[in-house]
């Protein structure tokens, strides 16, 4: 539990547009991710590697690196998670690739979260 609140502070601080906390909470949430190294939702959480790399692209997304979220989103395997975590992670993926003008590859990305 704990180290997912460092996940929702990486995503408040981008709304704050605060990168060095950002940064700072997701390195801390990947150590422990890391230490995991599997995938789990003890207490509802979705904690491991996969949701730290969902919420770094999203991050990216949010502070306007659009190319690290284009190019990191679609690279991670999100089929062992929640369809809630996929789906987030298809939207992110998808909001990075047209907004830097890959607007076929997001619509396929949509459409694939779809079915």
């Amino acid at each position: 539990m704990y180290r997912t609140l460092f996940l929702t502070g990486a995503m408040a601080a981008t709304r704050a547009e605060d990168r060095a906390t950002t940064q700072t909470f997701l390195r801390e949430a990947d150590e422990t991710a890391q230490r995991l190294s599997v995938d789990a939702n003890h207490l509802w959480t979705a904690f491991g590697p996969t949701n730290v790399a969902i919420h770094c692209v999203a991050a990216a997304g949010q502070l306007g690196n659009i190319q690290v979220a284009a190019d990191l989103g679609p690279r991670i395997d999100t089929s062992g998670m929640a369809v809630a975590r996929r789906a987030r992670q298809s939207l992110e993926v998808a909001r990075a690739l047209s907004a830097w003008n890959r607007t076929d590859e997001a619509l396929a990305v949509l459409l694939e979260a779809e079915t």
